[in-house]
């Protein structure tokens, strides 16, 4: 791939890692393994949001402060 633009290089990783990731996933056999994975993929998902939501939170408790001084 022949590129500089930051965009197209982060795709290319990232479907590159995902890429990774599904063949180690595919080698995977019991039942156990796929919960814990999945279990492991849902905290990382609600970690995400929670840290989301928290900067939002931020910046709209920043928000009303600058607009009140």
């Amino acid at each position: 791939m022949r590129t500089d633009r930051k965009k197209d290089l982060d795709k290319y990783y990232n479907d590159h890692l995902k890429l990774q990731i599904m063949r180690q996933f595919m080698l995977v056999s019991t039942w156990n393994e796929i919960m814990g994975i999945q279990s492991e993929v849902y905290a990382a998902i609600d970690r995400e949001e929670k840290a989301e939501n928290d900067l939002q939170k931020e910046f709209e408790a920043w928000k009303k402060s600058g607009s009140q001084a």
